[in-house]
Order: structure tokens, then sequence, then C-alpha cells
């Protein structure tokens, strides 16, 4: 009877494939999925690939359609579509995850790849949008790190890149701030000399 309405519908409700990286107590701040421009290359080379297979087909056999060289373009442009096909579903599915304690990229249908960068690591951020990312609104950022090599060091085609710079500014600003905090020892009555 003391039944909360939404109680079975929530319980049912499956949480997004990416949490399972994340350990219990770490807080998503921000998610996105990668900007729609970075699937303009895939597409505009499948494009090209069924233009020359079907301008192969219409000089070979214009009439027939019958030539063996029809069947092997017929097949290389089907395996064009597939592949544009297949990076429509991989950009659908990988996500950009930001939590209070580290960036994490999570990437790739069959092979999965997850990258991550912990906050307290970035030491300076380039953020960079050419002429076409600021027409078309994404960016890229470039995460650097203390003489050391992470696994997440570069995030390109990133959607509302303003946005996300902020937010990840403004963690590495906490982060960076709350360690500078916790090395502060109470010295009593003598003064805090910083160095």
């Amino acid at each position: 009877m003391g039944r909360e309405p939404g109680a079975a519908r929530r319980r049912l409700r499956r949480s997004p494939p990416h949490e399972r990286y994340l350990p219990s107590g770490e807080v998503i701040v921000l998610e996105v999925r990668k900007h729609w421009a970075s699937l303009i290359v895939p597409g505009l080379k499948t494009a090209g690939i069924v233009l020359a297979c079907l301008a192969v087909g219409f000089v070979t056999s214009p009439n027939k359609g019958s030539d063996p060289i029809d069947t092997v373009a017929s097949w290389i442009g089907a395996a064009a579509v597939a592949f544009m096909i297949y990076r429509f579903v991989e950009w659908r599915i990988d996500r950009i995850v930001v939590t209070d304690h580290r960036i994490v990229e999570v990437a790739g249908i069959i092979t999965r790849r997850v990258s991550s960068m912990p906050i307290v690591k970035v030491t300076d951020m380039t953020y960079r949008r050419s002429a076409l990312a600021r027409l078309l609104g994404y960016g890229e950022l470039i995460l650097e790190s203390a003489g050391q090599h992470q696994a997440l060091d570069r995030i390109d085609y990133l959607p509302y890149p303003d946005d996300f710079y902020r937010s990840v500014t403004s963690l590495v600003n906490q982060t960076s701030g709350s360690l500078l905090s916790e090395d502060r020892v109470d010295t009593g009555e003598l003064p805090l000399v910083s160095e």
C-alpha cells in the first residue's frame, strides 16, 4: 500500500552501459556523445566509393548488368555502406563521461575501449576550435599531465565545447584547490608561510 507509484518502473530501468566502468560513489557531472561532424569524413568516403562503383558498373556493362566486374563493384559498394552503418552505430553508443574524479571515453562496439584520465593528473589543457569547428559547433580538448603519458590525452569532436571546457576547468580547479588545502598543516599561532 505504501508503494511509490513509479518504484517498479525505476527498478526495471537499466543504467546506461558505460556506468559499469565507474566505481560506486563516483558522480557523473557531464556526459556527451561526439559531435555528428565526426561522421562527415566516413560519410564522404562511403559516398565516393558507392559513386565510383556505380560508375564502374555503368561503364563496363550499361545494359546487361551481369558482368563479373559489376558484381565485384556491387560488393565493394555494399561493404562501404555496411561500414558506414557500423560507424553510425558506433557513434550512437560511444560516450565521453566526466565524473567528479576523472574523464572517461568509452568507445567501440565489438572491442570496447575505456580510456580515462584522473582529474588530479590534469596539469594543463589546450582547447582548440578551427574555423570549420566553430561553424559546425564542435571543438577539441588536449589534456596534459606532468611527465606521464595517459590513456586519454585528446578528445576531438566535442559537442558544446565551451560548456565542456568550463566544466572540466572547474573540476580541475576544485581538485587542485582541495589538494592544496589538504597539504596545509595547522601551525597554531605561527603564521603559515607559503612557498
